[in-house]
């Protein structure tokens, strides 16, 4: 006689175990698209990030995609910049710093008062830089164009107290392109009028455009945020808008310059930094001076952009703030790479 009870055990038994697979089956599978998927990103991301090119040193376009910094293992966040940038800031008694990070690698960034607005001063001249090179791919000839120097052109309502060492000479003829690296590495502000009257300054509004900075005209100065300024050396970098070869050439230029007080002198030597500098003084109730230094630090195998713009009363003191904060990024993207 089949004992019922003991049927019933055996059918509960194969039931659970029947179960048990289809979990069990279920579990690999998720398991494996999980794993694959993972891959699959990695291998995009190595695809994306990686240029194999020997031609090109100062730009490498990628993706440009968000991260939240703080869900990523990057050791530079949000709370430790933002203590080091109000430790120096009450160090050298500053009015306010402003301060960008963004890792042009993978794309975590950091902002302190990145909404605050400065006036940009020279930093204006890599937009005319990037229209000149703009226009010059069109017109390869224009880049050797000589031009001379004429009274007109020096400009005697902006003073400037960060000086040029070697300004353009007034009756002496230059290449446009020498004129060009004139404006970026000496800061020469006759560079910059002669700049102009060779160009389509009507065209300058679409580079503003395309990084979406406010502009008015090239005779009005439009404050903007230490963000709007990174948005420059972004396309640089990626070639977004500038050909390869003239992003290429515009870093170049940007790494000549004769400026090291800022954000050079907060790294080791040997290591490239493409950046523009900018300097104002504000007449007001209180004079104001604006010191800004902008550019991509170009750490081996992980380029970063950093952009640092400063109030207060001491160009001296804004200038080591600046070389301190660069420093101190430096040392946490070097701490990084050793993880």
């Amino acid at each position: 006689m089949i004992d019922k009870k003991s049927n019933n055990n055996i059918f509960v038994n194969r039931k659970f175990l029947v179960i048990t697979n289809i979990f069990f089956i279920l579990a690999t599978i998720v398991l494996i698209f999980i794993v694959f998927s993972i891959r699959s990103v990695k291998n995009d991301t190595d695809i994306i990030m990686h240029d194999n090119s020997d031609s090109y040193k100062l730009t490498n376009p990628i993706l440009d995609c968000e991260f939240n910094n703080e869900d990523s293992n990057y050791v530079i966040f949000s709370d430790s910049v933002f203590k080091k940038v109000q430790e120096e800031k009450d160090k050298y008694g500053l009015d306010n710093i402003s301060l960008y990070f963004r890792d042009l690698n993978n794309g975590p960034w950091v902002g302190v008062h990145e909404k605050e607005v400065f006036s940009p001063a020279s930093l204006l001249k890599v937009p005319i830089l990037i229209e000149l090179l703009h226009e010059a791919e069109d017109d390869p000839s224009l880049l050797n164009k000589t031009v001379e120097v004429s009274p007109s052109d020096i400009n005697s309502n902006v003073t400037q107290n960060i000086k040029p060492k070697n300004p353009l000479q007034i009756g002496n003829k230059y290449s446009l392109l020498d004129i060009a690296k004139n404006m970026i590495d000496e800061s020469d502000n006759t560079a910059v009028a002669v700049t102009l009257q060779n160009i389509n300054s009507n065209n300058m509004s679409n580079v503003f455009k395309a990084v979406g900075v406010p502009f008015k005209d090239t005779s009005t100065e439009v404050d903007i945020r230490v963000k709007d300024v990174a948005s420059f050396f972004r396309v640089l970098f990626n070639a977004s808008y500038l050909s390869r070869e003239m992003s290429e050439k515009a870093l170049e230029i940007l790494s000549n310059s004769e400026y090291n007080d800022g954000i050079v002198a907060g790294v080791p030597k040997g290591i490239i930094v493409a950046h523009k500098f900018g300097e104002r003084k504000i007449e007001g109730e209180q004079n104001t001076n604006q010191l800004h230094d902008c550019g991509i630090v170009y750490y081996p195998n992980k380029p970063y952009i950093i952009c640092i713009m400063t109030k207060g009363n001491n160009y001296v003191y804004q200038g080591k703030a600046i070389q301190e904060l660069s420093s101190y990024i430096y040392n946490q993207v070097d701490k990084d790479s050793k993880i």
